[in-house]
């Protein structure tokens, strides 16, 4: 008897998982590393208690498209989920950057959303904290890949 409460109980959570899992991701805090011509983003995020339960018994489908969202804005062939657990996301995005004579241009990029606090971590520079920003700040940095 119990053994079937108990598989009843894993069933049900099973079954409401995918919904509960929508807004159950909270960034606090992005990391942009410039690569080249692209930008690999690191997300810290808290997950609900159910949530990081399920992504630690599952797997992270079902916070994919919550991790996607906060790139909804760049070309969607140019974003790439590199790693996912219940802690944390690299996203590296394509092309985000455009070179010129011995240095990469990156003009200001809308994320369609609030970031709370952006880090951007340029090769050639100190990291700068972005607070409340919507939008990657314009820069440019020096290669030091070449």
């Amino acid at each position: 008897m119990k053994q079937r409460i108990s598989i009843l109980l894993v069933l049900s959570l099973l079954l409401t998982m995918p919904a509960a899992s929508a807004g159950c991701v909270q960034v606090t805090r992005t990391l942009m590393e410039f690569q080249g011509a692209d930008a690999a983003f690191t997300l810290d995020y808290e997950l609900d208690f159910l949530a990081k339960v399920y992504v630690m018994a599952f797997g992270g489908a079902n916070i994919v498209p919550e991790v996607e969202a906060q790139f909804a804005s760049f070309d969607e062939d140019d974003v790439t989920i590199e790693r996912l657990d219940y802690e944390q996301a690299v996203v590296v995005v394509k092309n985000v950057s455009q070179y010129d004579d011995g240095y990469y241009f990156h003009n200001s990029h809308d994320f369609g959303l609030t970031m709370e606090k952006l880090v951007v971590d340029p090769p050639d520079g100190s990291p700068r904290v972005y607070w409340n920003t919507n939008s990657t700040p314009s820069l440019f940095y020096a290669d030091v890949w070449g």
